[in-house]
């Protein structure tokens, strides 16, 4: 099938909020596989001539006759995934320049999907499902069929996802677009006078995209389930906090700093100075004040707890929601069986250890630069050596420290994988209780940074390097963590009791507790009873339940992100023990690239199979 050049349309995937291994915080993508980019050995004729008309991908390294039908239809889906982005400012995160990668520059800002995009995106998935499953795996070698099944394990979730996308918030209490999209769009880097322009069309279309969210958001309030008072005065406050400071509003002082690296002449300034200071007058600044007039006026609609599987849909969404996040295809119910057997055998080991140190959390205290000159030493002698990078460290301004998350990694562009960005919030991290050893070690070293450009490095694939499920990212980013602290240089004993501590109050029971609230109805003096079986009160509920009420699966994908990768890496280093080390046996886990945790550990059986002889 010979297929027209055309950019692939790639919807925001606003279904899932917050995530870290995406280039915007709701980004990914539907496709109609019509309109599938191919690359040349897909679009030529039989004489081998290529049509003008058809996307020329450049030089391939594999020659087409070393291809079977099967790898070149994969090869084609993989790479045509990623061609185009929904709008300028999507494209900015996820291409250093869209014509590396026979692309090109979106010519709307902001794109907000229409009703008709997201009603036709399930039809769409089944299609490439369809596509997927018909191809011919004896033609496919074991990475590839990997790629395939992390393909239709992700694709699913999106079709059902996708069924009832009404009930996906579009504005978050917790670092939401209202939140998001002015910080990113602040970040944007100019090298060229196009950059300014197209700067310029994001910010002229603040009002057109969140109008269209909070008419969504206005649908979901008046079907039952949209945001309750609090987390609508959540969300306002953050709109309100967004255009303070007008004079020196940091689109306002950042943009003028931007200028700078242009060289350009004194008029040349004051004329786009001015066209910023219009575009903020006239677009952004009245957005944030209709955002604040909709959202109270939805006030009062839905007070209710956000119990998601009262409904057929809700339940239906709950369930393809919680796949994604958790990564595996196992029941809600038996995730949670899992899972509670796993708290109350960290808490029985561990209380007591807890009760005689007289503290959880606290220990040692680098500094951000400390910490990553530690980490980045630890990593020579123990990983594989990775290219020199760039890393940019943007750090978020403190009056917003309320709704954003202590760190952030944003995925390397696409055609640029030495090319990263960490965002610090520093009105949480200047915290003296902070850890900063564990966030370098999270975000950056071997956590998400190291994972991401390795795999970049080392796969033949772009689908499991840049469409990274959050399960396996969060999973391997706190094994990381615990893998670093058994090395640093801290008191040990101290270091584990903190670090255990945190992964049963900050994953396992916050993910025990989001199952609870959105899939089983319970309600805050059900989750207070649950939380006292722990030693914890009313004032600790008070702080889980403003994110269990704010966030769909609230700490799921890190809790069995986590659970799944530590049970597939700890049985192979006792399996192997005396035959590979623990750095083999990583480097051999870091090769297979993202999958389902079912996947993941059917293929290091196979490794310690192959080891044993």
């Amino acid at each position: 099938m010979l297929i027209k050049k055309k950019r692939v349309q790639i919807l925001g995937m606003l279904l899932l909020a917050g995530i870290l291994s995406a280039p915007l915080s709701a980004c990914s993508r539907t496709m109609d596989p019509k309109s599938i980019a191919k690359p040349p050995v897909a679009t030529t004729n039989e004489r081998g001539q290529k049509d003008p008309d058809k996307v020329d991908w450049g030089a391939l390294e594999t020659e087409p006759e070393e291809l079977t039908e099967a790898a070149k239809t994969l090869r084609d889906l993989d790479m045509g995934y990623f061609v185009g982005a929904p709008d300028i400012l999507n494209a900015y995160y996820m291409f250093d320049n869209p014509q590396k990668y026979y692309s090109d520059w979106p010519t709307v800002g902001l794109h907000f999907p229409t009703d008709e995009e997201y009603n036709s995106s399930p039809a769409a998935y089944k299609d490439i499902i369809s596509l997927i499953e018909g191809l011919d795996q004896s033609q496919l070698d074991e990475s590839q069929i990997r790629e395939v099944k992390d393909m239709l394990f992700d694709f699913t979730a999106y079709e059902k996802l996708y069924e009832n996308w009404i009930y996906a918030p579009q504005l978050n209490p917790m670092g939401g677009k209202q939140m998001t999209y002015p910080l990113l769009t602040s970040l944007i880097q100019f090298q060229s006078k196009a950059d300014v322009e197209r700067y310029f069309l994001i910010l002229g279309d603040y009002y057109t995209f969140f109008s269209r969210a909070v008419e969504v958001e206005k649908m979901r309030s008046e079907k039952g389930i949209g945001w309750n008072d609090e987390n609508l005065d959540r969300i306002i406050a953050d709109c309100q906090r967004m255009q303070e400071n007008r004079d020196t509003h940091f689109l306002k002082t950042t943009f003028e700093s931007r200028l700078g690296a242009l060289h350009l002449s004194d008029q040349e300034t004051a004329d786009y100075m001015k066209k910023n200071q219009e575009l903020l007058d006239t677009v952004y600044f009245p957005t944030m004040e209709m955002l604040i007039e909709k959202l109270q006026e939805l006030k009062g609609l839905c007070n209710d707890e956000p119990y998601l599987a009262e409904t057929v849909e809700g339940k239906a969404y709950y369930e393809a929601l919680f796949a994604f996040r958790s990564g595996v295809s196992y029941t809600v119910d038996e995730c949670k069986d899992m899972l509670q057997a796993e708290i109350d055998r960290i808490y029985e080991e561990y209380e007591p250890r807890w009760r005689s140190s007289g503290s959880y959390f606290a220990f040692g205290n680098l500094s951000f630069e400390e910490a990553c000159e530690w980490c980045q030493r630890f990593m020579q002698d123990h990983f594989p050596q990775i290219q020199s990078n760039s890393v940019s460290i943007y750090e978020i301004p403190s009056e917003f420290s309320d709704s954003i998350q202590p760190a952030r990694y944003y995925t390397s562009p696409i055609d640029n994988v030495t090319k990263h960005s960490v965002w610090i919030n520093k009105g949480l991290v200047d915290n003296p209780e902070y850890d900063m050893f564990t966030l370098v070690a999270h975000e950056m070293y071997p956590g998400h940074l190291f994972q991401h450009q390795y795999q970049a490095e080392i796969l033949n694939n772009k689908y499991q390097v840049f469409a990274t499920g959050m399960p396996y990212a969060e999973g391997w980013a706190q094994y990381a963590e615990r893998l670093m602290i058994r090395y640093a240089p801290f008191d040990q004993v101290q270091a584990d009791n903190a670090w255990t501590a945190s992964i049963l109050y900050s994953s396992y029971i916050a993910a025990r507790l989001s199952i609870g609230v959105e899939y089983e109805g319970w309600d805050y003096d059900r989750c207070l009873t649950y939380l006292e079986k722990y030693g914890q009160d009313k004032e600790v509920l008070d702080q889980y339940w403003k994110n269990l009420t704010a966030t769909q699966c609230y700490g799921v994908e890190y809790a069995f992100g986590f659970y799944f990768t530590d049970k597939i890496l700890q049985n192979a280093v006792k399996e192997l023990d005396g035959i590979c080390t623990e750095d083999e046996v990583i480097e051999a886990y870091l090769a297979l690239g993202c999958a389902p945790f079912e996947v993941l550990e059917e293929d290091m059986e196979a490794f310690i199979r192959s080891k044993k002889g």
